[in-house]
């Protein structure tokens, strides 16, 4: 059984990965609170954000500071994110529970996958594109988890060849060798809408629906969205009608409309057009980096 506690991980870099937290992330935070109903809830993080919006999310959850790991198992971490990619398995270790990135918004309760060992969810509707850790559901002691952390003895670090080896491509070859011991759900459960241009409009451009019976999260994909969130204004949420306005606003109905603004406000108008520039992103890529295997190679036994 997992239990129905909640872990967050922010801060394992003094610029916060030029992402400082915000409303996006306390509506993350608000939201997981409200559908799950944890018995407990911890956010880690080792550079304390120190702003308004931080300190509106130290009402709903405990902070814990950490120092984040710079290595494991003898090999150099360096890059935050995957400082980030150790600390939630590790506290997963410790406790059991659901870990979730700060931009998740949770549309419905967990409770219909609780009974399982181990969950992630399809990180897109191929195969190929593996399993991603932005949600991790594990019960205490998981055998799959300690397998799962047990291989970072080869981790390879941040080149970007080898970027999600071990947090998208490495769960996903592991749950195929030992599939009693996790549960992959759909892809609909977490990761739908995609990570592409067309599926980040959906998302921040669009009241066309793009949750289903099938959601119990979205993932924002943070580092292709943060335009949209960036310094983003109660104010600006109450203005316009979009999907994840529609979604925020529940969680901001008692703070003003400039709540945490941080110098002039960006018209939406001006992030919407910024958003249409974007030249296509890289799904190609990412598709040709799993379709080369590297993890199948790199950890058959």
């Amino acid at each position: 059984m997992i239990p129905k506690i909640l872990h967050f991980c922010f801060g394992m870099a003094p610029d916060f990965g030029g992402k400082e937290w915000g409303l996006s992330h306390f509506v993350s935070v608000s939201s997981a609170i409200s559908k799950i109903r944890p018995s407990e809830a911890y956010i880690y993080y080792q550079y304390d954000p120190n702003n308004e919006w931080w300190a509106e999310t130290k009402k709903l959850i405990d902070t814990v500071k950490i120092t984040a790991p710079v290595s494991i198992f003898g090999n150099p971490v360096d890059h935050p994110a995957h400082r980030a990619d150790v600390v939630r398995l590790e506290k997963l270790k410790e406790k059991g529970g659901i870990y979730l990135d700060s931009d998740v918004v949770v549309h419905k309760s967990f409770d219909g996958l609780l009974n399982n060992k181990f969950v992630l969810g399809a990180e897109g509707p191929q195969s190929q594109w593996g399993t991603a850790n932005a949600v991790i559901l594990s019960e205490f002691d998981s055998e799959f988890l300690n397998i799962w952390y047990n291989e970072y003895k080869s981790f390879r670090g941040s080149s970007s060849k080898y970027w999600n080896e071990h947090s998208v491509q490495l769960p996903f070859f592991l749950s195929k060798k030992h599939s009693d011991l996790i549960h992959i759900a759909d892809y609909r459960a977490f990761f739908w809408p995609l990570w592409s241009k067309r599926h980040i409009e959906w998302i921040f451009n669009s009241v066309k629906p793009c949750t289903s019976e099938h959601t119990y999260a979205v993932h924002l994909w943070e580092g292709k969205s943060f335009r949209y969130t960036e310094n983003l204004t109660p104010g600006d949420v109450r203005r316009h009608e979009t999907n994840y306005h529609l979604w925020a606003r529940p969680y901001l109905q008692d703070l003003p409309d400039d709540f945490g603004l941080r110098g002039t406000a960006r018209p939406w108008e001006q992030r919407r057009q910024s958003m249409l520039d974007i030249l296509e992103d890289d799904v190609k890529n990412f598709l040709r980096a799993a379709r080369s295997k590297i993890a199948p190679r790199r950890f058959e036994r």
